[in-house]
């Protein structure tokens, strides 16, 4: 077996970590797992149609770039995992973050050799000020730190990080619950992250997400499509979006403006009616918009009656 193998989160982490003395071969994983379909069976030809459909058609990726960026890299890792002593991974405490670690370690927990040592290294609570810290905001020196600190990983960690795997893509996404509720010494931004996700559905009480209900408040005091969306980045705490998810959104926000570009909304009877007409038809992991509403009184995802 050859050294170490470090996969990390993303480009900006990668800029940063070639200035660390820290020794082992790199790999950036770039997929946006926490956005949009997940199959179930991680790897499989099924799972790589789907997350290429999506993302050639949410992000505007071109299929060659995502097969260049994303796919391919994969894959040549895939086939000399176990040629590496150590796998070490790196991730933050949000959303985007999580899941992505989650399903990571998830297709470890098959693919490792006995020999092999998993770690995890997960930025956030760095301090005593209470902010949140992602690993591209860190020095050099404090990667270092992180890295004396990792978390190896055993069955115990492995069977937990599979069971929300499968529950994350399951259609019956209330299983999601008890891992919400369930903080874990090992992964300790999970339940944070994922009572996000549960609030990423409609809420029972307004038809509108938890981000859905921002852009309409941060609406009435932006004065452009810009402003908004850095309003809903500095608002942000566990989601770990970038500007383009919520370009995004705001797109799909538009029957509810009479004016999208100078963000006048609509006025009531009009607007409620504009809520209901929104596209629930799309999945986050294994669950639709249209078959789950968000219950603010319990935290708890419920299952709409038709």
């Amino acid at each position: 077996m050859a050294n170490t193998l470090h996969i990390l989160n993303g480009d900006s982490t990668l800029a940063l970590f070639k200035q660390t003395s820290i020794e082992g071969e790199t790999f950036v994983w770039r997929e946006v797992l926490a956005e949009g379909p997940l199959y179930p069976d991680f790897n499989s030809d099924e799972f790589w149609e789907e997350r290429k459909d999506f993302m050639t058609s949410f992000f505007d990726v071109k299929p060659e770039e995502y097969d260049r960026d994303v796919y391919l890299p994969f894959q040549a890792i895939n086939k000399k995992i176990n040629e590496f002593n150590e796998i070490v991974l790196w991730f933050e405490y949000d959303l985007f973050c999580q899941i992505n670690m989650i399903a990571l370690i998830h297709w470890l927990e098959d693919m490792r050799e006995p020999a092999q040592t998993i770690s995890l290294v997960c930025s956030g609570k760095m301090d005593d000020s209470g902010r949140l810290y992602g690993l591209g905001e860190l020095q050099p020196g404090q990667l270092e730190e992180l890295y004396q600190k990792k978390l190896k990983l055993n069955t115990r960690e492995f069977d937990f990080a599979s069971d929300i795997y499968r529950a994350y893509t399951s259609a019956e996404v209330d299983d999601l619950y008890t891992y919400a509720i369930m903080p874990s010494d090992e992964f300790w931004y999970l339940a944070d992250a994922l009572k996000s996700h549960f609030k990423r559905f409609p809420y029972t009480n307004s038809g509108l997400t938890e981000i859905e209900q921002m852009v309409l408040e941060f609406a009435s005091e932006a004065e452009n499509r810009n402003q908004l969306v850095g309003k809903l980045l500095r608002w942000q705490k566990y989601y770990g979006f970038g500007d383009l998810q919520y370009f995004n959104t705001l797109d799909s926000l538009e029957p509810l403006f009479d004016d999208s570009e100078t963000l006048k909304i609509k006025t009531e009877p009009e607007l409620s009616s504009a809520i209901k007409s929104l596209d629930r038809n799309v999945k986050l992991g294994g669950a639709y918009l249209n078959e789950w509403q968000f219950d603010p009184a319990s935290e708890e995802l419920v299952k709409v009656i038709s």
